[in-house]
């Protein structure tokens, strides 16, 4: 059944993703390291190089609780902030290459997947559909 294949795939991209993370992370950190604080991690990733405000925004949080949770991870050494040259009021964060790894750990993983499905599907055309089916979905839950 789908529910089932899903299921072994989501507990495979978990479990390697948790193995990353194992050798990303000392133990000591590990015990500090939640699942938001990844999260935390792949949305500065993705916006870039965001300041305190675009990282609020994306989160849905308020600047001094963006504030707590970068002060951790800064702690961590996962990312870093640097002062604007323009306005020295506003901070930009990033990852340091300790964060990078992390994040970028898991998208070699999800790059690694799209390799199979292209490998296993025999043309463009049955990749294609799977890429839309899957869009699909991915719209459905970004509606909720």
């Amino acid at each position: 059944m789908i529910k089932d294949d899903f299921a072994f795939i989501a507990n495979y991209l978990w479990q390697r993703s948790i193995k990353n993370l194992n050798m990303q992370l000392t133990e000591a950190e590990i015990r500090r390291f939640n699942s938001n604080d990844y999260y935390y991690l792949t949305t500065i990733y993705h916006l870039g190089k965001p300041n305190f405000s675009q990282v609020a925004e994306a989160l849905n949080f308020t600047k001094p609780a963006i504030s707590a949770m970068i002060g951790k991870l800064i702690k961590m050494e996962l990312i870093e902030k640097e002062q604007s040259q323009e306005d020295r009021r506003i901070y930009y964060i990033s990852l340091t290459s300790k964060g990078k790894q992390i994040v970028e750990g898991d998208e070699a993983l999800y790059a690694e997947f799209d390799s199979l499905i292209r490998r296993l599907l025999p043309n463009d055309e049955q990749y294609g559909f799977v890429d839309g089916l899957l869009s699909q979905i991915v719209s459905e839950i970004k509606a909720k």
